[in-house]
């Protein structure tokens, strides 16, 4: 993962795949500021969805998969409650709730 920092929000991206992962609250605050957009620097439509579950990349646990509003999935830590999103699920996401 690498660290990056958007409007003093410090947001981890896979560096491989573009996933963004965002500690608890990040969502909150990036949906108040209108960033998701900016953090996934314009990452639209449909992305390629995974065959195997994603792991937490701090304490290493196997990912819950969520499908949240508009069908759109993304993965949730039951142990440090960590969000992943998958290139563009978080835009996407982002853009349902704002219809």
């Amino acid at each position: 993962m690498v660290l990056i920092e958007v409007h003093s929000i410090e947001i981890d991206r896979c560096p491989q795949c573009g996933g963004i992962v965002l500690d608890k609250g990040e969502t909150e605050t990036i949906d108040s500021l209108g960033l998701a957009h900016v953090i996934e620097g314009g990452a639209q439509g449909a992305h390629v969805h995974r065959t195997t579950p994603a792991t937490c990349h701090e304490c290493k646990r196997t990912m819950i998969e969520l499908k949240g509003a508009g069908d759109i999935e993304y993965d949730w830590c039951d142990g440090c409650e960590r969000l992943f999103f998958d290139r563009g699920e978080l835009s996407a996401f982002d853009a349902f709730a704002d219809s």
